[in-house]
């Protein structure tokens, strides 16, 4: 089988590029001479974030290389900067999805995946989600959506025919 690629989407990043700019100028000409002490560091973090959204919107924009390749055999999570992340799907029991809701509008969307032979505690966001989250220790990998130019529905389907149909079977 050919590998699919998806790629980030041009549009999103740069609605994301215009906010992050709009207000970067904004805060940087808010002026911080007489303000508190306190208000002027919660202005500077504010505008170091909103710089930090300018370049990695620059970063997706000129991004030339996929987000996500689904081949025959595994997939691999491209991450802009990090390593990627190379699954096979021998390795993955199932895929889910889970979203963020802020006042009942959908801001993300995230495909979870489940491994069938998970690694123990391998950081501290391992440590701590069993506890919060019940039955989350299998949950290795995670990936957001919103910034791959795909639909949710069709990545999962196509994810979801890569695993056998008795990985469910076997645990």
């Amino acid at each position: 089988m050919k590998e699919v690629h998806f790629y980030s989407g041009k549009i999103k990043s740069l609605i994301m590029l215009i906010v992050s700019s709009i207000f970067t100028v904004g805060l940087y000409h808010i002026g911080f001479k007489n303000d508190s002490l306190f208000l002027m560091m919660i202005l500077y973090l504010a505008f170091v974030l909103f710089l930090f959204g300018i370049v990695y919107s620059l970063l997706l924009l000129f991004r030339t290389k996929p987000l996500l390749t689904v081949t025959g055999q595994q997939m691999i999570i491209y991450n802009v900067l990090r390593k990627p992340t190379t699954i096979n799907f021998d390795d993955v029991l199932l895929f889910c999805t889970s979203d963020m809701k802020h006042h009942g509008i959908k801001t993300t969307e995230f495909i979870h995946i489940v491994l069938k032979h998970p690694k123990k505690n391998s950081n501290l966001l391992n440590n701590i989600s069993p506890g919060l989250f019940g039955n989350s220790e299998s949950r290795e990998y995670s990936f957001q959506i919103d910034m791959i130019n795909v639909k949710t529905k069709v990545l999962l389907e196509l994810l979801q025919s890569k695993i056998k149909p008795y990985s469910l079977l076997n645990k």
